[in-house]
């Protein structure tokens, strides 16, 4: 008998240290789940965003009584997931996590993500209706939704009626109601514009493409630019569209070249500037890509400043409107507490109630449509702005969409200095970035 004891004793032991590990995964030294409580990590850190945030919560408690949010700042680059996966890995992630919506398909392919799926499969709702396309379609990877977008913005063209009118051009040529102007419209109207001083230097500029939100994707998009072929799983830098955008800048330079245009941009904007140096709120610069963030900071910098904001510029006139949109998501890390919770409070602060909120104290646009309807969210200009969204494009959501961004960086500055072809930066890229992409893609 005491044989038989011992030996089942030592298969006991054997069955616990097997489950050891599996055991530990699940236990968090200090920590309960508590159903009652939601830990929510934001990268909106500044005064204004922390107070809208602040708000929010205070109307989800009021709504859900006995449930507590705890807010806490995240300080940090937004497209960097280290914080983020340490934690997750760690089993001390948050909750829910304020995610830049773009990078969502990034942290999801890590697996830093819970699929939502299982919670919007049970409201029995098409909640993809409720949102914006472009701030929804960033939300997927492989069709799975994995965060809810909350904010978004739009991009427009800004020009400065005083500057049009001093080099002889009338600036009802660039008002909205006119539809689009082409972009060899826009290219006629800024070389009549730019004035060099006694030394051969710049002092007024008509237009720079890629200054402040003129980026790659901006044009890129405006030439029909799809940046990916889900069927070929396989990015696509060499389209005919990218190019077209960095020949823009490529054949801009060649008529201004860059050494002129950095001088100009260090003399008016340098580097570190306040926002209060920017060369369209001085008289400048008389037309400039910008968001709709701007209307802020010229009522703040540059109140008396005669302005207008129109389309951005299209292949010829007349096209339709287009915009892109950036923004950001709520998500639950993989492993969370009270991922129940959570997602109730991702509803209340992504649904109409929050957003109203949200949009109300931030400024920003939202991404329920419905919200685009209620006029007293918005200023006069600011309304332009919400007009745009349906007409908006998204990143593409792919795993690798933050380093596709840095590589178009890359291949616009290597053309706006001459030191490569559009057709060679961007052949570049595929080099780079399809090898990255190539591990996400199906196996069948």
């Amino acid at each position: 008998m005491s044989a038989l004891r011992r030996s089942s004793g030592l298969y006991i032991l054997l069955i616990l240290i097997f489950l050891l590990p599996f055991l530990l995964a699940f236990y968090r030294p200090g920590e309960q789940s508590n159903p009652h409580e939601i830990t929510f990590w934001t990268t909106y850190t500044d005064d204004i965003g922390m107070k809208a945030q602040t708000d929010i919560i205070a109307a989800f408690q009021e709504a859900n009584p006995g449930i507590r949010v705890k807010l806490v700042p995240m300080p940090g680059g937004d497209a960097d997931p280290s914080s983020v996966l340490t934690a997750v890995r760690g089993g001390t992630g948050p909750d829910v996590y304020f995610l830049p919506r773009f990078t969502t398909p990034q942290y999801a392919a890590m697996g830093l993500l819970e699929s939502l799926q299982p919670f919007i499969e049970r409201e029995h709702t098409n909640l993809a209706n409720d949102f914006i396309p472009a701030a929804w379609n960033e939300t997927q990877y492989k069709d799975i939704t994995y965060s809810l977008p909350i904010e978004s913005d739009a991009r427009a063209l800004y020009y400065n009626k005083s500057m049009l009118r001093q080099a002889g051009i009338d600036p009802s040529i660039l008002d909205p109601s006119h539809g689009p102007i082409s972009i060899d419209t826009l290219k006629t109207i800024a070389l009549k514009i730019n004035h060099m001083d006694a030394r051969g230097n710049y002092d007024r500029v008509g237009f720079i493409p890629w200054l402040d939100e003129g980026w790659h994707t901006t044009w890129a998009i405006g030439y029909g630019a799809k940046f990916f072929d889900a069927q070929r799983c396989e990015v696509t830098p060499t389209e005919p569209a990218m190019v077209k955008a960095l020949q823009l800048f490529y054949n801009w330079t060649s008529i201004m070249p860059q050494g002129k245009i950095d001088a100009f941009t260090a003399t008016y904007q340098p580097t570190n500037a306040p926002p209060s140096q920017n060369p369209f709120y001085t008289n400048h610069l008389a037309m400039v890509v910008g968001g709709d963030w701007m209307l802020e900071q010229i009522a703040k910098y540059a109140p008396k400043l005669d302005y207008g904001v129109t389309y951005l510029p299209s292949t010829y006139t007349g096209e339709q409107p287009y915009t892109w949109s950036g923004g950001y998501s709520l998500t639950i890390p993989t492993g969370a507490k009270n991922p129940e919770g959570a997602y109730r409070f991702m509803r209340f602060m992504t649904g109409p109630e929050g957003q109203r909120i949200y949009v109300k104290e931030t400024g920003h646009l939202p991404t329920w449509k419905a919200l685009l309807n209620e006029k007293d969210l918005y200023t006069n200009a600011h309304l332009f702005f919400a007009k745009l969204l349906p007409y908006s494009h998204g990143r593409v959501p792919i795993p690798v969409s933050a380093f596709y961004w840095d590589e178009l960086t890359t291949a616009q500055s290597k053309a706006t200095l001459h030191a490569a072809t559009p057709q060679e930066a961007l052949e570049t890229i595929y080099r780079h970035l399809q090898p990255e992409m190539q591990p996400y893609c199906s196996k069948s």
